[in-house]
């Protein structure tokens, strides 16, 4: 009787290492245990943001200066990837579209295990954000970086209006910062966004394009992300249109490029990319993508320049 009992845990042993074989290879562990929230953190807001092997040190976590990249596809990034393998920092971290931390490299709006697909980019590229990282470090070699992509190709500046559920770009982009916050504090706000309010409303009648209104727009979305964040003085730098190649299409582009000029907000910085090639009707080339990252540091150092002087910011203009 006892040599059939022990006969028996042989053999529910045998098949519980089987079995685990087979799930670790199929499913893996980790990702069982995840979805039960062991070995996850989880924010004071109730989201969660995990920290995996390999993910931010810890030296560094609750350290980081966060910066959140918003926009329309020349802010996803579309330039072409170089064929050597792609270039990290030991400093520069992303809150990736599938909610895990790690070392930020190109493309940095990565679609893959993509969590809201409101923000969703399958042909995201090389973009501005690890220029304007790798620019930042070199002035600020202590500094610890993680950047927090939300922007999507094709969306206009009214898509962007405070909607607080995660199923709008403006919700999952709150949602994203909030759980990222763990890590750190919010540093700066970058955006890049207008082409498709250029567009002649008649071709997508269907869709609310603010051609005319893009700066009043952007001024309340501005004014609603710091009164969200709780940061009344946020820094925000963000990029005016440059040029396109289809000007029968983008029939209101002048009209935005002005509406960008006519921005008044305090603590913002507008920085302009007519002088730089595209690679296509509207989206730059790679080596564009480096210099607006880099102009987009040149003016964040700027405002925090003039924070530092104790000077009443106002906005003004910077030149690529």
């Amino acid at each position: 009787m006892k040599s059939k009992q022990v006969y028996s845990v042989v053999i529910v042993f045998a098949m519980g290492l089987i079995l685990g074989t087979i799930l670790e290879k199929s499913y893996g562990v980790k990702n069982t245990l995840k979805s039960l929230g062991v070995g996850s953190q989880t924010s004071s807001q109730g989201y969660t943001a995990e920290v995996s092997e390999g993910g931010i040190l810890e030296e560094h976590q609750g350290k980081l200066k966060l910066f959140i990249l918003a926009g329309q596809s020349n802010m996803s990034g579309m330039g072409e990837l170089p064929n050597s393998r792609m270039a990290t920092h030991p400093r520069i971290y992303v809150f990736g579209n599938d909610y895990h931390w790690k070392l930020a490299k190109e493309p940095m709006d990565d679609p893959r295990n993509q969590v809201d697909s409101v923000s969703e980019d399958q042909s995201a590229g090389f973009s501005p954000a690890m220029s304007f990282a790798n620019t930042l470090l070199e002035q600020h070699p202590e500094m610890v970086i993680g950047l927090i992509p939300c922007a999507k190709g094709g969306s206009s500046i009214h898509e962007w209006r405070r909607q607080l559920n995660d199923n709008t770009l403006y919700g999952s982009c709150l949602k994203r910062i909030r759980a990222a916050l763990m890590m750190g504090e919010v540093a700066g706000f970058l955006y890049f966004q207008g082409e498709i309010d250029a567009i002649d409303p008649k071709e997508d009648p269907q869709r609310t394009f603010l051609s005319r209104q893009w700066a009043d727009a952007f001024a309340i979305l501005i004014r609603d992300w710091r009164r969200d964040l709780n940061l009344p003085e946020l820094p925000v730098v963000f990029a005016q249109i440059g040029t396109n190649t289809e000007p029968k299409r983008f029939k209101n582009w002048d009209v935005v490029k002005k509406q960008q000029c006519q921005v008044r907000l305090p603590f913002s910085v507008m920085v302009t990319t007519d002088d730089l090639p595209l690679q296509d009707y509207v989206h730059f080339t790679t080596a564009s993508y480096q210099i607006i990252g880099q102009c987009f540091d040149k003016a964040y150092m700027q405002l925090l320049e003039m924070s530092r002087n104790g000077q009443k910011l106002g906005r003004f203009q910077l030149n690529s």
